[in-house]
């Protein structure tokens, strides 16, 4: 009898059962793997959000305008792409005179994990701003969490900062 009829005659379950056994670890790996990319463009869309963002109060664009947060909300909405939720994302803004008195408070949570310490003082001309920005990623897969050292039901905060010196517009 040839291979290929043996082949075809064979009647045992030996495949059904390796694939039975290990297509679960298959996918669960293909599905790891496409989170761990969609994680990581998480975080360069958000540091491309807020280095355009602080180019925005760089040039005074947004401090100009009749509402700086509202104008500020628009460009980051405008630049934020369609993977990330622009309403998403929590802004800490603040203006120093100096480079070296740029200095933050820890971050403090209320119980939803939203930061409740953030504000919006953007710094006039020959200012620096610093722009501090953060945006929750809930993991799906499986033993992700434990991956990045959370806890089961915590999402991966992923953060971002900007420091620039504001141009002198008048």
């Amino acid at each position: 009898m040839t291979p290929k009829l043996r082949l075809r005659s064979a009647r045992g379950g030996n495949v059904m059962i390796e694939f039975a056994l290990l297509a679960p670890v298959f996918f669960m790996l293909i599905m790891g793997l496409v989170e761990f990319v969609l994680f990581q463009y998480k975080t360069y869309a958000l540091n491309h959000v807020v280095y355009e963002a602080a180019r925005n109060l760089q040039t005074g664009e947004v401090q100009t305008a009749d509402d700086m947060l509202e104008a500020f909300r628009a460009e980051v909405c405008a630049k934020a792409g369609p993977m990330i939720d622009c309403e998403a994302i929590v802004f800490d803004v603040r203006s120093f005179s100096n480079i070296a008195d740029v200095t933050y408070p820890a971050a403090e949570f209320d119980e939803d994990g939203n930061p409740s310490n953030f504000v919006f003082e953007p710094g006039g001309p020959n200012e620096y701003s610093v722009v501090r920005a953060s945006i929750h990623h809930q993991f799906v897969t499986p033993f992700m969490d434990k991956l990045f050292q959370m806890g089961p039901d915590m999402p991966a905060i992923v953060n971002s900062f900007c420091i620039v010196k504001n141009e002198p517009w008048v």
